[in-house]
């Protein structure tokens, strides 16, 4: 379109002139060595732009024959790029899919045509590596490592190459140092990648650094990688641990602000509960240990948690004691577990050798749910009144009963009668739970026992 307008602008200036020139008669003279030419003037403007003509033409001319060479080149780079570009995409599904050989074997024509010669050679050190590694190579280690190495010195490819270092220290079971050391590393390149989130995470808690692995964890939960119920568990089992820590150099203070951020994040955190309802003091000390104890056993029915609460009830009389207890199953508590509630009361009411509470405490709950516990409170019910015959009916029912809620792992399913940050089965983070093993859903609690097939325990060293 300009260059239509360009046109007419040009025709419509060359009419104008015409015209100013045909309507003017004049002469011109030409002198030149004594040789002399005289013409009209519209002649010799008429000859000025033949010759003006020419000379663009022959320049035109000229500048063509001269760029060949250049458009030739030019189109060569252009199918010499296209070319790069489809290997590029080739190398990427292979590997993709697993075929990483073949991948290779793409990245290996990729280096003969791309222009940027430290990707070329990048490429061919990468075939290198591959082509050892899959014949058997004796020093496939030391050829990996100098490759991963090179890979970290050039700014586009530091990430890819800090990450496999890393990866590689998991796979050799290397000290968990040089793991944190090139994740760390890796990270400041991409700070949002969740790979290397989990793996600083998990093995700074590994190496009991609950300061960062709590830094890790925040920066996890708030790029949304895992969801906000599996945070609270796990940053309620590191806060507590950090709150053990403070209470052995005698900082209770800070302790304390570890045990209130873990039990806000988890209120049936057991530990957390009964060590926290220990510390506190100043007014109203009581009550709020009382309100964290009982909110505790209504969610977990753990027979610490009412131990420690009729204590802190400081009542005398052990009818008291047990109607107190009593008074808890009018709370609101979780519905699943208000038989688990009745069954630890009436234990504990026969405890304290009230026979009578305890047995109608157990006449309401439903003898499919009846676990060991309650049967053999039962036989002790039994006992107390010298019925031999129930007795003895009772006892034999605890061996078939199901049994009650438990340190299970969540995640393997491991009954381990005690809370572990650690699974010392699966090696799992923060799976040891107070729960019931019928009540675990295994096909979703496998977070952070191998994090992307990774950090299981065969990868990552466990300390001892």
């Amino acid at each position: 379109m300009f260059r239509i307008l360009k046109l007419i602008i040009f025709v419509i200036i060359i009419g104008f002139v015409s015209n100013f020139i045909s309507s003017s008669e004049g002469s011109t003279t030409i002198n030149w060595m004594g040789w002399g030419v005289e013409l009209s003037t519209d002649i010799f403007i008429f000859i000025l732009l033949i010759m003006a003509g020419l000379i663009v033409f022959i320049d035109r001319i000229w500048i063509l024959l001269f760029n060949i060479p250049k458009l030739a080149i030019r189109r060569l780079n252009s199918k010499n790029s296209e070319k790069v570009e489809q290997k590029l995409v080739k190398a990427f599904l292979l590997a993709s899919h697993g075929e990483f050989v073949l991948a290779a074997k793409e990245a290996a024509l990729i280096s003969k045509n791309t222009n940027d010669k430290k990707l070329g050679k990048l490429l061919k050190d990468h075939l290198t590596v591959v082509n050892n590694l899959n014949v058997g190579s004796d020093n496939k280690k030391d050829i990996s490592q100098n490759y991963f190495k090179i890979l970290t010195d050039e700014p586009t490819t530091a990430f890819v190459g800090h990450l496999a270092l890393m990866r590689q220290a998991i796979i050799d079971q290397t000290d968990i140092n040089k793991i944190i050391s090139e994740g760390e590393k890796a990270l400041k390149f991409e700070p949002n990648s969740k790979q290397i989130l989990e793996v600083l995470f998990y093995s700074y808690a590994k190496v009991k650094d609950l300061k960062n692995s709590l830094k890790h964890l925040k920066t996890l939960k708030n790029l949304k990688y895992f969801d906000t119920q599996t945070y609270k568990f796990i940053a309620a089992d590191l806060n507590y641990l950090n709150a053990l820590d403070l209470i052995e150099v005698n900082d209770s203070k800070a302790a304390m602000n570890f045990l209130k951020e873990a039990i806000i994040q988890n209120p049936g955190h057991i530990l957390v509960a009964i060590t926290l309802c220990n510390m506190i003091t100043g007014i109203g000390s009581k009550t709020k240990a009382v309100n964290y104890l009982e909110k505790a056993f209504l969610i977990t029915a753990h027979p610490k948690i009412l131990l420690e609460l009729s204590k802190k009830w400081n009542i005398k009389t052990s009818g008291s004691r047990v109607s107190k207890a009593i008074d808890l199953l009018n709370k609101k508590s979780i519905s699943k577990i208000y038989n688990e509630l009745k069954i630890e009361i009436a234990s504990y009411a026969a405890s304290e050798e009230i026979w009578g509470e305890a047995n109608k405490l157990l006449d309401e709950v439903p003898k499919s749910e009846l676990t060991k516990k309650a049967y053999k409170t039962l036989s002790d019910i039994a006992n107390s009144q010298n019925d031999i015959e129930k007795t003895k009916n009772y006892l034999e029912s605890v061996a078939n009963a199901k049994h009650g809620a438990n340190y299970f792992c969540v995640s393997c399913g491991i009954n381990n009668n005690k809370w572990e940050l650690h699974c010392p089965k699966c090696d799992s983070l923060s799976t040891i739970r107070w729960t019931k093993i019928e009540d675990i859903n295994f096909q979703g609690n496998n977070l952070l026992s191998k994090t992307n097939g990774f950090l299981d325990k065969n990868l990552i060293e466990k300390k001892k």
